[in-house]
């Protein structure tokens, strides 16, 4: 079966986006021929997926037109890390978060996502000249 979002036609997760990206992320998604400039906010050393009139840039208000190629983040929602209690957890934003269901080894990906996800901006602050 769907998830509950492709099967009410719900796109509430891309609006006003917050998704944080991956350098893998981004090299996949700039070998369909997008531009950095075009996706990617660089906000000290955090690649963001960039928002356009409201919502993602890659979304037409109805659909994701790169669905196969979503950024990690976009493919585990909504299943998020709590920054305040250290947990993952279903993100309340999500009008369908009751008909989700996650496993620990989806909690698990989501940890090794905030990992990376600070490793590498670690690694873009290390490299950048004051």
């Amino acid at each position: 079966m769907d998830a509950p979002c492709l099967r009410y036609k719900c796109v509430k997760c891309c609006l006003e986006t917050e998704m944080l990206l991956l350098e893998e992320d981004v090299e996949r998604i700039g070998s369909l021929g997008f531009k950095t400039e075009y996706f990617v906010v660089d906000r000290d050393g955090w690649l963001y997926l960039r928002n356009v009139n409201g919502r993602c840039v890659f979304n037409d208000g109805k659909k994701c037109s790169i669905y196969e190629n979503r950024p990690l983040g976009c493919r585990l929602y909504p299943i998020v890390y709590d920054e305040d209690y250290g947990i993952v957890t279903l993100d309340d934003y999500c009008p369908y978060r009751g008909e989700f269901k996650f496993s620990r080894a989806d909690g698990d990906k989501v940890f090794f996502l905030v990992e990376r996800l600070k490793d590498e901006r670690r690694l873009r602050m290390a490299h950048k000249i004051p």
